[in-house]
């Protein structure tokens, strides 16, 4: 079976070199010699952009498979010469010049197609002279195709290469290296097309000092909708409307009125409509703007309005002290509504105590008033909830007053679907962290979720059990409870699910039909606890482990419950009829240190016992993680085909292969969070999650670090900047777990939604008063998630005759948007549960009580994922 797709790769690239070939001998030369001239050779040169430099790279790459070839029976390896074709400098560089140029090359053909009928003959007839009859779109997509097709076929190539085959480490680093490659070419695409709009938002104003500031320094626009403005009145009824276009840009934010209508149907790809001019009504700095969250929990008697700024002044035409009112003025009508029903029930009571009877006044007409203002509230909280929707209120800067102190006036803006108004809102809060010249992770709060889980905290002498629940924009604790001892680790035992044809495992087939919780006490018992959402606590079971040791970890596998012990032991309990036996337990001896840590990764059980890693399947095998004397693993995550292992000191993480157990890669956290904490502060790392291409690392400071990793088969090896988070807990990142991911569908002609609603505030709860807890597990119940992987476009590329309409696809919007829908990925971003001691955000200067920092306390995170 290699062999096969050995040949499929070899013909694949065959077939790519002739296409190449043919663009370059059958397009350009004929073009660059035909009397008279179909195009100029600068259209020429723009047109067939960087395609030599291509196959010159492709060329080299054949000539090394073949050698690879003529050796297959003895070596029967691939994936290395991937490797060193694709991991070159000079391959990056053309392939990004030729996509970020595609859209101009097409642009030039669409052009020549309508203005030389000629041209347009020419491309006719060399299709039909083809044997396969593709046009020139076609084959000048294929290099746009080419990697997405390469990990395809390489895939294919790792699911039929067995474990311990030499070529399978040198596959899973190609497969690594086309992924990072892929993503750098999307980078770089992203970075031109954000040039390129900034140059048409310049044009479009027609303003000669507007395109001197939008071409300084680095700008770039990160999104622009068209809005309808609302103008209300005191009273908070609508005066007028008017038609918008908000620019948001890296460091700038400006709203123009469009003075010429266009036709929707020719939009272009880029931001701004071909043709289509604007009018600048102002522009301010970013990091002026707030959005105005009425009904928040701080509502607006802090003001969070950043000092005077000392950079560009570019307030333009704004109108200081004129206060629009917006949903503002209906969260007051409905503050006096529940005022006003708050004193007739007062009423209400009094008219129950009076002595006479009289006509108008009774119980009935109380009741009555109060049936009343209920359903006014019912109708205003509607009210509040359509315009909080699509609503978006800034306050903005104004000019000076005449005493020099700032003024603020402020803008209602109402988008076309919900959705537009969280993600414009989400990118312009990001933004907005990003100016801190620091990437950061910040909180989202869930707007539509149905998930629960269970926290642990512990006091000295006890622990505690707290089940939260997420079920809105903030999370509630639903129950508390406390157990017998301190709680060391947690985890979930699901139901058991049934394989594809419907069958269970024969191991399962007795195990239990409720999802339950296992709880580890440093007493040495397991509790076990029925999980639900809805039922009060129901403990199934209460026993000790074999030798009465603390339970310092816990991990269920298949029908079974590895329990780690301080001891150094492990000990692996069945469930049968819907109960641990812990008669048969079976107790296996690792080491004499605590065992910190247990992974099931594939068919085997990786344990820790100081500086080692023991892995248990029929046999047990064992390595040293670190050479240094003293160095104890504390945390494991397991990503594809390796391992991230933690020590309880330092700051240093190491990646392993779970195959071969080769030591791959080191990454120090610490050069990251010192750059936004003030000293150099030990650093270490407290916890680890690895999720849908990202390393999330917890650390002793209550700082969390992302760091990006391959999502395919390959190595999940670091690449990338990381991202440091913007709020912290007041001690070490007790667990990190993923809740959910987010899966958002584009609308068309909607930009792209990734996430919600960005808030500055942690959304985060505090069970009831604990302090100093010493672990804090957590457990996720009812989770769901979905990934996405590249693939290739669905239909074929070959078209009828050669026609000029073939190029306006790139400018047609329905077309373009069914594209981007079918090759985006699914999910769009992540909901991360951090827990620890209280709640901070970094470089700010509010002093907490002792009591907030000492409160257990959660934040959900939101976190965009980049598309593949």
């Amino acid at each position: 079976m290699r062999r096969c797709i050995l040949e499929m790769i070899l013909e694949s690239e065959k077939n790519y070199l002739e296409a190449l070939k043919r663009i370059l001998e059958q397009y350009e030369k004929p073009l660059a010699e035909i009397e008279p001239r179909l195009l100029s050779d600068c259209k020429r040169k723009v047109m067939f952009y960087r395609i030599r430099e291509i196959l010159q790279c492709h060329a080299l790459f054949q000539m090394a498979l073949a050698s690879r070839v003529s050796d297959w029976d003895e070596l029967e390896m691939i994936g290395d010469v991937f490797v060193a074709s694709f991991s070159k400098s000079m391959v990056l560089d053309a392939y990004s010049e030729y996509v970020n140029n595609f859209s101009l090359a097409m642009g030039v053909v669409r052009k020549a197609c309508a203005a030389k009928p000629c041209f347009l003959d020419f491309l006719k007839h060399r299709q039909e002279t083809s044997k396969d009859r593709l046009t020139l779109y076609g084959m000048m997509m294929k290099p746009i195709q080419r990697f997405p097709q390469f990990i395809l076929l390489l895939q294919d190539m790792l699911k039929n290469t067995p474990v311990g085959h030499p070529d399978r480490l040198p596959l899973q680093m190609a497969l690594t290296e086309l992924e990072t490659l892929a993503e750098k070419l999307n980078e770089r695409k992203r970075e031109a097309d954000q040039r390129c709009e900034i140059r048409h938002i310049a044009k479009a104003m027609n303003e000669h000092y507007l395109s001197k500031l939008l071409s300084s320094g680095s700008r770039y626009l990160i999104r622009s909708d068209d809005v309808v403005e609302t103008v209300y009145n005191d009273r908070g009824e609508i005066i007028k409307t008017k038609e918008r276009r908000v620019f948001l840009l890296n460091d700038v934010l400006m709203c123009a009125t469009p003075n010429q209508r266009y036709d929707p149907l020719y939009i272009s790809i880029i931001c701004v409509p071909s043709g289509q001019r604007f009018l600048l009504k102002w522009s301010v700095p970013l990091s002026f703007v707030e959005v105005v969250e009425f009904g928040s929990s701080e509502e607006m008697g802090d003001s969070r309005f950043p000092p005077s700024h000392s950079g560009d002044k570019v307030v333009i035409n704004a109108k200081p002290n004129k206060l629009y009112m917006g949903p503002g003025q209906l969260y007051q009508d409905l503050q006096n509504l529940i005022h006003d029903l708050s004193l007739v029930n007062q009423i209400s009571t009094m008219i129950s105590s009076l002595r006479g009877n009289y006509q108008n006044v009774n119980g009935t007409v109380a009741q009555d008033w109060v049936s009343g203002l209920q359903r006014l509230i019912l109708k205003k909280e509607e009210e509040i909830r359509a315009a909080d929707r699509c609503r978006i209120q800034l306050q903005l800067p104004g000019k000076q007053d005449k005493y020099g102190r700032p003024t603020f006036f402020t803008a209602v803006f109402n988008t076309f679907s919900p959705s537009i108004k969280q993600a414009w809102i989400s990118k312009m809060q990001m933004a907005k962290l990003a100016l801190r010249k620091c990437h950061f992770l910040s909180p989202y709060p869930i707007l539509k979720s149905s998930l629960s889980f269970q926290v642990a905290s512990c006091t000295n002498h006890m622990g505690q059990v707290s089940i939260v629940a997420l079920q809105n924009s903030n999370p509630k604790v639903t129950e508390c409870f406390n157990v017998e001892s301190r709680i060391l680790c947690m985890t979930y035992v699901p139901l058991d699910e049934p394989l594809e044809n419907g069958e269970m495992k024969s191991e399962d087939r007795k195990a239990s039909d409720t999802p339950t919780v296992c709880l580890g006490m440093e007493e040495g018992s397991i509790s076990v606890y029925k999980s639900s959402q809805r039922s009060k606590k129901v403990r199934l079971q209460h026993f000790f482990s074999p030798d009465k040791s603390s339970v310092t970890c816990l991990v269920y596998k298949s029908g079974c419950l590895y329990a780690g012990l301080v001891s150094g032991s492990l000990a692996l309990l069945s469930l049968t009829d819907g109960s641990w036996v812990e008669s048969g337990a079976r107790v296996l001896k690792l080491g004499v240190l605590p065992v910190k840590a247990l992974l099931v990764v594939g068919e085997h059980i990786w344990a820790s016992s100081g500086g080692q890693i023991f892995i248990i399947s029929t046999q047990t095998h064992t390595f040293e993680a670190h050479q240094e004397e003293g160095m104890v693993v504390s945390h494991m995550v397991v990503a594809g085909v390796g391992i991230w292992i933690s020590f309880s000191t330092g700051s240093t993480l190491r990646l392993f292969h779970t195959e071969t157990l080769d030591h791959l890669q080191d990454i120090n956290i610490a050069t990251a969070v010192n750059n936004i904490l003030p000293g150099q502060q030990r650093v270490s790392v407290s916890s680890l999650l690895v999720c849908h291409g990202l390393l999330l690392v917890g650390t002793n400071l209550g700082v969390t670090v992302a760091l990006s990793v391959p999502r395919l088969q390959g190595i999940p090896k670091v690449t990338g900047r990381g991202m440091v988070s913007f709020h912290a807990h007041h001690g070490p990142v007790k667990f990190l777990t993923m809740a959910t991911a987010v899966c958002n569908v584009s609308q068309p002609g909607a930009p792209e939604v990734e996430g919600t609603q960005l808030d500055e505030n942690c959304s985060g709860v505090g069970c009831s008063s604990t302090s100093s807890p010493s672990h804090a597990p957590v457990l996720q119940d009812s989770l769901s998630s979905s990934c996405g992987s590249l693939a290739l476009s669905q239909g074929s590329l070959e078209h009828g005759p050669e026609d000029g309409a073939i190029y306006d696809l790139l400018n047609e919007p329905a077309h373009f948007q069914k594209a981007k829908q079918t090759e985006k990925v699914n999910v769009s971003s992540l909901l991360v549960v951090s827990g620890g001691l209280g709640h901070c955000r970094i470089n700010r200067k509010t002093k907490q009580s002792k009591h907030e920092e000492m409160v257990s306390t959660i934040m959900v995170w939101q976190i965009p994922l980049p598309s593949l």
